[in-house]
């Protein structure tokens, strides 16, 4: 899997609103298939550190279409609510003291934009 550096609008915003919940050290990256990564150090009880991922966020589908064909001011709005629900999720399910094999996996899905 190859990792960027280079984010999407949506993923900046979202970076930029979530990145402070994380220890120093934890970056945000775009994999492969657009889901945005916050991947850092994560200590093992042995005192070793392991660089991996913390928490993936991704957008459905059918979100994805929606906001490529919503006009500026719908993609905005919309943009808005994914931040604010996925950002919440994201700070209430994250805990950086249980960070184990596996990412905590966030999903935007349309009911989010829905309400």
């Amino acid at each position: 899997m190859k990792l960027y550096t280079n984010l999407s609008d949506f993923n900046r915003r979202f970076a930029d609103a979530l990145l402070p919940t994380f220890s120093d050290g934890v970056q945000a990256l775009l994999s492969d298939d657009g889901t945005l990564l916050f991947r850092g150090p994560i200590p093992f009880a042995d005192d070793q550190t392991h660089i991996g991922t913390h928490v993936a966020v991704s957008l459905d589908n059918e979100v994805m279409v929606a906001l490529s064909e919503a006009s500026p001011a719908d993609r905005e709005e919309m943009t808005a609510i994914l931040i604010s629900n996925l950002g919440t999720q994201v700070r209430c399910k994250y805990n950086p003291s249980k960070v184990g094999t596996f990412a905590l996996d966030v999903v935007g899905e349309m009911k989010i934009i829905r309400g």
